[in-house]
């Protein structure tokens, strides 16, 4: 049998037994119904048959949904160059930019490092939610970055509370930084979210040790 429907065998069984980790199987099912390609409605429907004719609980129906659109989600943003109901660009984009601007350093005898850097936001550990508030949190912060950069830097969401900008270091002077702040207090008041400028190694290779600390 599949995850999916090895997922289900559990569920049936953690219904039928009164099980207190019941909900937890249902996280599972729904993310493993969203990695394989599995619509809601069946899920849902699947859920409904381990209850045998009653009705499910609403934190069982809510708990599955979320897995399945979380699931659904994350796997998108894997495929595509940014989040389509925030624009921010993926870290795997925001990967590829930066593989183009070391390529053309190589190319044209310069340093990375002296021409660009990356302005970092993270919000405070307060700041959480599910799927809508943490999507909520994310156009908040957008809207501050676009403001601030209003030209063609990426802006990137690195983490569900890390977000972050690339841009010529001439943008990232404290000023700028400083005006990020006060935009992002509008909504996050107290503490008040990070801001700081990352420098970018000189050779490529150690982009990726950079981006791993950022986005973990």
């Amino acid at each position: 049998m599949d995850p999916f429907e090895i997922g289900c065998v559990e569920l049936d069984s953690a219904v039928r037994a009164g099980r207190v980790d019941a909900l937890d199987v249902a996280h599972e099912v729904g993310a493993s119904a969203a990695s394989m390609g599995v619509p809601l409605h069946e899920v849902l429907d699947r859920v409904a048959r381990a209850f045998d004719g009653l009705e499910p609980s609403f934190a069982m129906v809510r708990g599955v949904a979320v897995a399945w659109a979380e699931t659904s989600r994350l796997l998108q943003l894997e495929t595509s160059c940014e989040d389509p109901l925030t624009q921010l660009s993926t870290v795997a984009h925001l990967r590829h930019r930066l593989d183009g601007l070391y390529r053309r350093a190589v190319r044209d005898g310069t340093t990375v490092s002296d021409g660009h850097a990356l302005g970092v936001v993270e919000l405070p550990r307060s700041v959480g939610g599910n799927v809508l508030e943490s999507t909520l949190h994310a156009l908040d912060v957008s809207a501050a970055l676009r403001t601030a950069f209003p030209a063609d830097e990426e802006i990137a969401r690195l983490a569900p509370r890390r977000f972050g900008v690339l841009a010529e270091r001439s943008r990232l002077d404290q000023p700028t930084l400083d005006l990020v702040t006060v935009l992002l207090r509008r909504t996050f008041a107290s503490p008040p979210p990070r801001v700081w400028c990352e420098l970018l190694p000189p050779d490529a290779q150690d982009v990726t040790w950079v981006l791993e600390a950022l986005t973990a």
